[in-house]
């Protein structure tokens, strides 16, 4: 049981990376050129950042063969564990309760999206951000229920330690794919690693709930993190399959439209 709440821990960012890329039917399809096995020779003798390009997207992609493994295994995970649960949950739970939880999370996730708009001086996402928190923390019960954004129109934003990062000129590095978190550069696995460390339970449980050894603390941070996984994708279960469905490659599909939405908040 461990070894899924500490699976789903890392699974969430794919989760809402697959929220926010675009749709596999969007107008702006991405083209594919075919993988040419002397250039994957020439790579691998190369111990060297490589530079490909898929349509308009530079890539740097030096553990290919590894990241493919590990993309094929990320996909394995999905379809046999997390949808299966979602599934189940999505059965059981009526929509708005699931929606009333993902929400709350969203608003108790306040702190991290503040700071890095603090980070980046962005003064009016940071001001968006209290309001949003305020309001909700009232009106919305918790934020249970968004009243900034149905009453008020009031959008979070979306800033990241990653985004930080690239604001501050750090270069994104070579693509790499993790196992359940999904697609990273090495900027954004850093970033990751930031966001983890500004989120409310990394201070909860450890001051508060003080569980007796560092395993039950471990313990108790992913399930928190595991209910959150499979709450989020049970919002939309096929969501990931649909995003995917159209790909003639599914590896190099999901590399370019990260890549891709990294860039676009970086520039942001």
């Amino acid at each position: 049981m461990k070894t899924v709440f500490l699976a789903c821990t890392f699974l969430i960012p794919l989760m809402q990376f697959c929220k926010s890329a675009p749709r596999n039917d969007s107008p702006q399809r991405l083209t594919f050129r075919p993988e040419a096995k002397a250039d994957e020779a020439e790579a691998k003798t190369k111990n060297q950042d490589e530079f490909d390009t898929e349509g308009d997207t530079p890539v740097s992609d030096p553990l290919e063969a590894y990241n493919r493994k590990i993309h094929s295994f990320n996909d394995f995970f999905f379809h046999y564990c997390i949808y299966p649960l979602a599934t189940g949950w999505n059965f059981i739970t009526p929509k708005f309760l699931r929606t009333g939880l993902d929400n709350f999370i969203t608003w108790a996730y306040t702190p991290g999206r503040l700071v890095n708009n603090l980070l980046q001086a962005k003064w009016n996402g940071a001001g968006r951000e209290i309001a949003s928190f305020s309001i909700n923390a009232t009106i919305g019960g918790l934020g249970v229920y968004d009243a900034a954004k149905d009453i008020f129109a009031l959008e979070r934003t979306n800033e990241d330690t990653d985004q930080t990062l690239g604001k501050w000129g750090i270069a994104e590095g070579a693509y790499i794919v993790w196992p359940f978190i999904g697609p990273r550069t090495v900027r954004g696995t850093f970033g990751f690693a930031g966001d983890v460390a500004l989120q409310p339970q990394m201070v909860i449980v450890p001051v508060y709930i003080k569980p007796e050894t560092i395993w039950a603390q471990a313990a108790i941070i992913a399930a928190t993190y595991s209910v959150r996984a499979i709450n989020s994708a049970s919002l939309d279960p096929d969501e990931y399959d649909n995003l995917m469905k159209d790909a003639i490659d599914p590896y190099s599909f999901l590399r370019d439209i990260y890549l891709q939405n990294t860039r676009k908040k970086v520039a942001d």
